[in-house]
């Protein structure tokens, strides 16, 4: 009877040693990343950040550590190169995330606070709100697409109003069907 326990034992012991994989939770900049990622991940992680950094900032960048913590784990490593990569851009010097406008598909630049500029463009277009009319809107539709930039490099919120109803008109509609642009 010892025998055949101390045997499923040890099967079992080699069952789940076979099955063990080796992972690493990641800290960046003091914080630690959700989830296990695989060594191979984390070093495809450091060089497309470096390599993104290095174009964004058109020459040497210094990444954060990305410090590791190895653990043997029996699921697989679920983090992602991407993740990983942005963490490592946003504790970047000179780096910021900052979010791309465009209109109908035709970048205009960036800006730090999509909502900032979406509440100016709403101020914009009812400011200008002829008598008739009961709502006004852009004849194109406005995009926003997260990005790496470097610091300092957006585009005032001012600026880029100006810059999305030159690119799309502003239509003003009095409710019933007719529609004229400003």
């Amino acid at each position: 009877m010892w025998k055949k326990l101390m045997l499923s034992f040890l099967a079992l012991s080699f069952i789940a040693a076979a099955n063990l994989r080796l992972c690493c939770s990641v800290t960046v900049d003091g914080q630690e990343l959700d989830g296990l990622y695989s060594p191979f991940t984390v070093d495809r992680g450091e060089r497309a950040a470096l390599a993104a950094a290095e174009e964004i900032l058109e020459g040497p960048a210094r990444l954060a550590q990305a410090e590791r913590s190895w653990r043997l784990s029996l699921r697989p490593a679920s983090g992602q190169t991407p993740q990983l990569s942005a963490a490592l851009l946003q504790a970047t010097a000179g780096v910021e995330l900052t979010q791309g406008v465009y209109v109908d598909g035709v970048y205009l630049g960036s800006v730090s606070d999509k909502v900032e500029l979406q509440n100016e463009l709403k101020q914009f277009i009812l400011g200008q709100l002829p008598t008739w009319a009961e709502t006004g809107y852009l004849s194109q539709g406005l995009d926003f697409r997260e990005q790496f930039g470097r610091s300092g490099s957006t585009t005032p919120v001012e600026d880029m109003v100006l810059l999305c109803s030159g690119m799309a008109p502003v239509l003003y509609s009095d409710g019933n069907g007719y529609v004229a642009m400003a």
